[in-house]
């Protein structure tokens, strides 16, 4: 496990600072400035990008388009986004540098640990670029390809400037390495707070959303990376209230929820029990729907092996598609000999 002191007690010094100002915070999977990954707001302002356009650019005219009505589920095939979101995965941030510094081999760990399926990040809102580590990126695709690894890229958008956020999405759908290596998948990491008013947030993640089908076609698998369902229901319901289950049901493939309970809960039964609590609601909201889902759970870096037990006995017997840990350097032994019963699934 890499650095658990050095991280708790940044996690202490960051919520005693927080305190006051915070009045709810987002199960992030990865903030827009800092590698810590405590539960908080992020807080920073976007930094300047050089495609950007003039503020006016994050009115609500620059939505990419009126937003439809709510609908069903089309009748995609499920076998891509099964092939792709099944099974066990695991996941980079933009942080993990000793990762990105040794992608071959980070590689091969993964396949000998079962992983099927690596979420890369591209970037985030707050970046002056579309792909942090554009080389990074590539050896990874390469070196995933000669192991048969499938590769998901994912990006934070902030919704300030959806134009923007649309045009990164696209640059990680389309990217090809040299040698003709891709993504096999994209998903959109839906927590950003940044667009302060829940309802103008919402208009501009659904009229994003369509844009992405639109462009990228009905056939290629997409994901959404959700707040922990139970927080936006139970836990802060504040933070994204009337949060469009069904309408993204209607454009993604698979929901992702960042199901992690270490910010929540204690203790192996507890953590089974929040697990199943997130993987319920989202068949609640989106009942009759039939809507694939992949768990990601932790955060590694702070659950126990008796906890990832847990999480994987839930994941288990909810039938869920498949499941992940956050993030992949700070997976310890303990866990992986839980996890690794995920890959026959």
């Amino acid at each position: 496990m890499r650095r658990r002191s050095a991280r708790a007690f940044a996690l202490a010094v960051v919520s005693i600072g927080m305190v006051g100002a915070c009045v709810s915070s987002p199960d992030v999977v990865a903030t827009a400035q800092a590698p810590a990954r405590p539960e908080r707001i992020a807080s920073v302002a976007p930094g300047p990008d050089p495609s950007a356009a003039s503020p006016s650019s994050a009115a609500d005219s620059t939505e990419l388009g009126s937003v439809g009505e709510e609908g069903s589920r089309p009748d995609r095939e499920p076998g891509e986004a099964a092939d792709v979101y099944g099974g066990l995965g695991t996941w980079i941030d933009i942080y993990d540098h000793e990762a990105w510094k040794r992608p071959a081999a980070t590689v091969r760990s993964m396949v000998a640990h079962g992983v099927r399926t690596v979420y890369l990040q591209t970037s985030n809102y707050s970046r002056k670029q579309p792909f942090v580590h554009p080389g990074g990126v590539a050896a990874f695709l390469d070196a995933a390809r000669s192991h048969d690894l499938r590769v998901v890229a994912w990006y934070l958008p902030g919704f300030r400037d959806v134009e923007i956020d649309l045009r990164r999405t696209l640059r990680a759908v389309r990217f090809q390495t040299a040698s003709g290596s891709r993504f096999d998948s994209f998903a959109l990491d839906i927590e950003s707070p940044e667009v302060a008013r829940p309802w103008v947030r919402t208009r501009r993640l659904l009229a994003l959303s369509e844009r992405i089908r639109r462009e990228v076609g009905s056939e290629y698998p997409l994901g959404a990376i959700v707040a922990s369902p139970h927080r936006l229901r139970v836990g802060d319901p504040r933070f994204w209230p009337s949060f469009p289950w069904r309408r993204l049901a209607g454009t993604y493939d698979v929901f992702l929820p960042m199901t992690y309970y270490t910010y929540r809960v204690k203790g192996p039964r507890r953590a089974a029990w929040y697990t199943a609590q997130n993987v319920q609601i989202i068949r609640q909201e989106t009942s009759g729907m039939q809507v694939p889902i992949h768990v990601v759970g932790g955060i590694s870096f702070d659950a126990t092996g008796g906890e990832t037990r847990g999480f994987v006995q839930t994941v288990r017997r909810r039938e869920v598609l498949g499941a992940s840990y956050y993030t992949f350097p700070g997976i310890t032994r303990e866990q992986w000999d839980a996890l690794r019963s995920l890959s026959d699934r």
